[in-house]
């Protein structure tokens, strides 16, 4: 397995050419993929002046560099979480070094990144922008209890499962939204008429999570189509 003290992620800017970045969306890929798997995703969101930050997982093997995790799946070793979460935080703290508020730095995941978004987000020691955890769960909750920073404690969440997920069922989602609730965060939750993905109607509700939270802006107001969206 590749890994190194001292390493850091492998990661791509989308778009590339962006001549000013007001926001950051950080973007964590699920098991086995890589940084280029969000493309898709991104694609639809189009947002103006915002910087995708797309990490490839901190683990791969030797010889398939391009297959990547976060942490491995059966054992879920709390060390190997915590070192992809300061990784991810370290890719947090460059956008704000970058010049971006912490306020307008935004983690979503899917899958395992949905854990890693939960997990790195809750424990930053900044106020962040929001949440979005995709057919994901909270990992180590008793851990995270114990590890959260009270500067996160007001964050948004967007949660959502699909009902036909087979490889984390249903019950695994809304076990996610109670610990959450019970720790007393802020959980916009959904379920969607899928399985392990991401479907259109679940791309049009973040969408619109992010345009509240980036803009302050409702669904029904004209300005998320006149002044924030561009297609990419």
């Amino acid at each position: 397995m590749g890994f190194l003290k001292g390493m850091k992620l492998d990661y791509l800017f989308f778009p590339e050419d962006l001549d000013r970045a007001d926001y950051a969306m950080i973007g964590l890929h699920g098991r086995m993929a890589n940084k280029h798997a969000f493309f898709p995703f991104v694609r639809q969101m189009g947002f103006l002046h915002t910087r995708w930050v797309l990490p490839s997982a901190t683990f791969a093997r030797d010889d398939a560099p391009d297959i990547h995790w976060w942490y491995d799946n059966d054992a879920q070793d709390a060390v190997e979480v915590q070192r992809s979460r300061d990784l991810i935080s370290d890719l947090i703290a460059q956008q704000i070094d970058d010049g971006i508020p912490p306020e307008n730095v935004f983690l979503i995941g899917f899958s395992q990144g949905a854990v890693m978004s939960i997990d790195t987000a809750l424990c930053y020691p900044k106020r962040l922008g929001g949440i979005v955890s995709l057919s994901g769960y909270v990992i180590h909750p008793d851990i995270l209890r114990k590890e959260r920073h009270e500067a996160n404690q007001r964050i948004p969440v967007f949660l959502a499962h699909g009902t036909r997920d087979r490889i984390l069922s249903l019950d695994v989602g809304r076990e996610n939204r109670r610990i959450l609730e019970d720790m007393n965060y802020d959980v916009e939750y959904h379920e969607y008429d899928t399985g392990h993905r991401i479907s259109s109607d679940e791309t049009r509700d973040i969408r619109a999570f992010l345009h509240r939270h980036m803009y302050g802006i409702l669904p029904d107001d004209p300005r998320r189509i006149n002044e924030h969206v561009v297609a990419f």
